[in-house]
């Protein structure tokens, strides 16, 4: 390879995994952590994957998502449970948790993920890793789709450092995939290149406030507090200031008819997009209740979704008028247990036998199963989800680790379009206090 082609190419011969979520490799199956899928094989790759053809990259292998990569922590009746590298114990995050497990792990440098309520940022704070959600737009959806969750999702990777990510970035601004439905203009100069540029003083807010609800523990507190001492000591102007986003019983609701309402669709077209027709016999108990709570949400309740998301970008918009960057904790928890966030077995049953066998959606109306275990999750996560709703950049940056020894990530977040600012910003942190180096025990020997 020609030393101009390897500029051009930073990353080519590199081997990298794929999450197995979306991401469609010609030829390999694409399962989607569900049983439904889990004879599907790829016709097509998807534009992402053609993209990284075109880098050089070299794909490994595929790696473990929660069904449909509908939760946090990364457990299905397909694959088992994706244990933490960091105590096995416990859960790596989700939905990106076999990527983020595996570079954690030194399997490999980089692997791809996917994040539409903090599924790259979740696994990356739980693994000691940098992860970063792009912008809206940043990422190409085609060529089966126009949007990922109605734009909340957005594809790149996890990695251990601010550098690889940043080239990883570049791979996705290949132009404009026509049948998108946003795109999100590139920069001037590459994320790369940008690197080699200073960040300047910065206007940082930071809150300690959860948007989704919960209380933060006091790791988050601790780890918040030590990245703020940081870039205080950078030099940069830190003060107090939360944004006025929607109240967290809002935002807990939106995000709950976003995901039903998908994935119910997601079941309508299960014949066209896997060659077979959805039975919950084929799916977990926790996701065919989810579909059957989407059937019953009317439009109304759809288009209210919408709107209060779209909403939450004008709001952050005007807030980084103020602000170039916000800073606050990724989880209101450290890692949590294996098993620890899923519904137990008697609902999970329950739940088969009356909308499953017997068919018995209304069942739903009367209960407040959905809801709670939602607010659960919801409150267990706190963070990451306002900035999938507006559709700005934001990170994941591994800079605390607690007294056992877990990785307690702290996010970032800027205007749209911003991601040059949050590489440039990690990476004089990087400088400042080094990560590359800190493995998990078992990655040691």
């Amino acid at each position: 390879m020609s030393a101009a082609t390897r500029r051009r190419q930073p990353l080519a011969g590199l081997p990298i995994l794929i999450k197995d979520l979306q991401a469609d490799i010609e030829g390999c199956p694409t399962r989607s952590g569900s049983r439904l899928f889990q004879h599907h094989v790829a016709t097509q790759d998807s534009e992402l994957i053609r993209r990284y053809r075109q880098a050089g990259l070299i794909f490994a292998g595929k790696t473990t998502t929660p069904e449909f990569g509908l939760y946090p922590y990364t457990e299905s009746r397909l694959s088992g449970a994706t244990r933490n590298p960091w105590d096995t114990s416990r859960t790596c995050g989700g939905s990106s948790g076999g990527s983020a497990a595996a570079v954690a792990s030194g399997m490999v440098a980089i692997a791809h993920g996917g994040d539409g309520g903090g599924s790259i940022r979740i696994p990356a704070s739980n693994c000691g890793l940098f992860g970063l959600k792009p912008s809206r737009g940043r990422s190409p959806c085609g060529p089966h789709t126009s949007e990922l969750w109605q734009g909340y999702a957005s594809e790149h990777a996890l990695t251990r450092s601010v550098r690889d990510s940043a080239a990883m970035l570049d791979i996705l601004c290949q132009g404009f995939d026509a049948g998108d439905a946003y795109h999100c203009p590139p920069p001037a100069t590459s994320f790369l290149a940008s690197l080699q540029q200073p960040v300047g003083k910065l206007r940082i807010a930071f809150t300690r406030q959860p948007f989704l609800g919960g209380t933060l523990h006091a790791d988050g507190e601790a780890a918040l507090s030590h990245s703020l001492h940081l870039l205080h000591g950078l030099g940069h102007e830190v003060e107090e200031a939360h944004p006025p986003l929607g109240s967290a019983d809002e935002m807990c609701h939106a995000m709950l008819v976003m995901i039903c309402g998908e994935l119910a669709c997601l079941i309508r077209n299960s014949q066209r997009l896997c060659g077979r027709r959805a039975d919950f016999r084929l799916m977990e108990a926790d996701s065919w209740t989810l579909a059957r709570y989407g059937e019953l949400l009317s439009a109304g309740e759809f288009a209210w979704m919408r709107d209060f998301a779209l909403r939450q970008g004008r709001i952050m918009q005007a807030f980084h008028q103020r602000y170039d960057v916000l800073v606050t904790p990724v989880l209101n928890q450290p890692p949590a247990a294996i098993g620890a966030l899923a519904t137990s077995r008697f609902e999970q049953c329950l739940s088969t036998l009356l909308l499953g066998h017997l068919g018995w959606d209304w069942t739903l109306k009367l209960s407040r199963l959905v809801p709670e275990h939602s607010r659960k999750l919801m409150e267990y996560i706190g963070w990451t989800i306002p900035f999938n709703m507006s559709g700005q950049p934001a990170m994941s940056v591994p800079l605390f680790w607690n007294e056992a020894k877990l990785p307690i990530g702290t996010q970032m977040v800027a205007a749209y379009g911003k991601e040059a600012l949050l590489l440039q910003l990690a990476a004089q942190l990087e400088q400042a206090q080094p990560w590359f180096q800190r493995r998990p025990p078992l990655s040691q020997g």
